[in-house]
């Protein structure tokens, strides 16, 4: 498979620290191109790239640099990886070896340590995509209707201006929230409009029963006491992101991430006010807590563009990262239907386990809970975190060493929090410190933990979201039931189970990320007897 190895200077801030040289020693060979640029984000270098796909028959792209979650949080970020596929390029096998934000930034006064740990993050990436099965994607055109949650002002607004550019609206609320606005003088020819337009609808009284697909392509089905009903629609707007109801029900369905209080959250107040991580599901930019009417009308202008910039496109393509099943292994056992929180396993009429793809979240609790490994995630197979692990291993490092895994949800986006925290108070930890990203803690399966023990490290780490904050649901709560009985197995094996750590933690939380990483090594170090290494 020809691989494309690219590394982002990032103007300075990784070859500052990191002997980029170095960090490409072990992987030149496994390349059929290999490019050193000064910023992924230069046009020049971006042509570069998709010239290089034709050129050289690339298959896959490892772009060693920022960090993955810049591709989706940062202004116009989504471009480049859009430009590699529409190259063609799978999205499956654009991969992120995040050296800037958790190894360059995070390491500043040790660049040997740094350059060590940016080869074996840039050679695990290259190991991920050259295992990356590629994505289906499932394409058409996005449906020009959108299902707004909650009726309020910044709602009306929002409605509005979509119905002026020919998208049908249905609100829903859970009470009968339009008769109150009609009291608000500034609204009155607003609500006029809208309430009086031929493609707007208003349910009252209900609730969110289910939901299933992607943005584009929403069924949604809201329920009242006595009866319900089926709406297809594009895009879905919460206007009301403090509300607990709304917020659980939408949860249930959809990826939609939380604040510390509870409430909705963009995926980027500053770059993206209204985006959340479910790319046709938005939420109302929160700002004071009695808006004045400018306010309220820049945050139904600002949730109305987003929809509109989604559902706009001749058609959408949602890529398929779903937990796939082995018919040859599957015996039918519905342990996976029993774990799913979102009913997208079921037991088929030929008696194996299916999956629902418009309902499946690749979480990947299925693949942990199947009792004979005949389930995995497209995005992060099991032989990729095994080698992964066993790759990370062998980085010649003196003194501890320690792997994390990180959720996506929480964890991986903390550790880059971590280098600005790093930068605003100059307390580092140390690069001897290795990090996975899973997708979910439902997905750790108790064997990598165990793999990662046999292999040498010396303490193993998960960061994953808060209780209650688990893009996931129940993914905490899964990953607690097979940890406890870990720990019985580690003391079993004269492990000391303190070398494995727990820690729940919020995306912002850099500072908390450092002190909780240092406060691992030193445990590790203090414990003389019972020491991880190979078994």
């Amino acid at each position: 498979m020809p691989l494309g190895i690219y590394v982002s200077r990032c103007q300075g801030k990784v070859d500052g620290v990191v002997e980029i040289d170095a960090a490409l020693a072990r992987v030149r060979r496994m390349a059929a191109v290999v490019r050193v640029v000064d910023d992924f984000f230069d046009s020049e270098s971006q042509q570069q790239m998709v010239d290089d796909v034709a050129e050289y028959g690339l298959d896959a792209v490892v772009l060693a640099g920022n960090s993955i979650e810049h591709y989706s949080r940062a202004l116009s970020g989504h471009y480049l990886k859009a430009a590699l596929v529409s190259a063609g390029i799978n999205p499956n096998r654009v991969i992120a070896a995040n050296i800037l934000e958790q190894v360059a930034l995070a390491h500043p006064d040790d660049p040997e340590g740094a350059t060590r740990k940016a080869a074996a993050l840039i050679e695990v990436a290259c190991l991920r995509a050259g295992m990356a099965e590629p994505l289906t994607g499932i394409s058409a055109p996005p449906r020009h209707s959108v299902m707004v949650l909650g009726a309020t002002a910044e709602a009306i607004i929002a409605s509005q201006r979509l119905l002026q550019l020919g998208f049908s609206v249905v609100m829903a609320d859970r009470g009968d929230a339009l008769r109150s606005l009609t009291e608000s003088g500034a609204l009155r020819a607003t609500l006029g409009y809208v309430t009086g337009h031929p493609e707007f609808r208003s349910v009252d009284h209900v609730r969110l029963a289910d939901g299933t697909g992607w943005v584009g392509d929403y069924e949604i089905t809201l329920a009242s006491d006595d009866s319900s009903d089926v709406f297809q629609v594009g895009g879905v707007l919460l206007a009301r992101p403090d509300d607990p109801a709304w917020i659980k029900e939408l949860r249930d369905h959809f990826k939609v991430d939380v604040d510390e209080n509870g409430s909705a959250r963009s995926i980027d107040p500053m770059t993206h006010p209204a985006e959340t991580i479910d790319p046709g599901v938005m939420v109302l930019p929160q700002g004071a807590a009695d808006p004045s009417m400018s306010e309220r009308v820049s945050a139904g202008d600002s949730a109305a563009m987003a929809l509109v910039l989604r559902l706009s496109q001749e058609e959408t393509t949602h890529y398929s990262d779903v937990s796939k099943v082995d018919d040859t292994l599957c015996g039918g056992c519905a342990s996976c239907v029993r774990t799913c929180a979102f009913g997208a396993c079921y037991i088929g009429e030929d008696g194996l386990s299916h999956v629902d793809v418009r309902r499946c979240r690749a979480c990947g609790k299925c693949v942990v809970s199947c009792p004979v490994g005949a389930r995995d995630i497209i995005s992060s197979p099991h032989d990729y975190l095994v080698e992964a692990i066993r790759t990370l291993a062998e980085v010649p490092i003196e003194g501890e060493r320690v792997l994390g895994f990180l959720c996506g949800g929480c964890g991986y986006p903390s550790a880059d929090s971590a280098a600005r925290s790093v930068e605003s108070s100059g307390a580092t930890y140390p690069a001897s410190y290795l990090p996975i990203r899973i997708p979910c803690g439902g997905r750790l399966d108790t064997l990598y933990v165990l793999e990662a023990f046999r292999a040498g490290f010396d303490a193993v780490t998960v960061f994953r979201c808060r209780e209650g904050h688990c893009h996931n649901l129940i993914g905490n709560l899964d990953m607690d039931r097979r940890i406890n009985l870990l720990r019985t197995v580690l003391r079993s094996r004269r492990l000391d189970d303190s070398r494995l750590r727990i820690i729940d933690i919020s995306p912002g939380e850099g500072q908390r990320f450092v002190e909780q990483v240092n406060e691992v090594f030193a445990t590790a170090s203090a414990l003389d007897e019972k020491k991880g290494g190979r078994q």
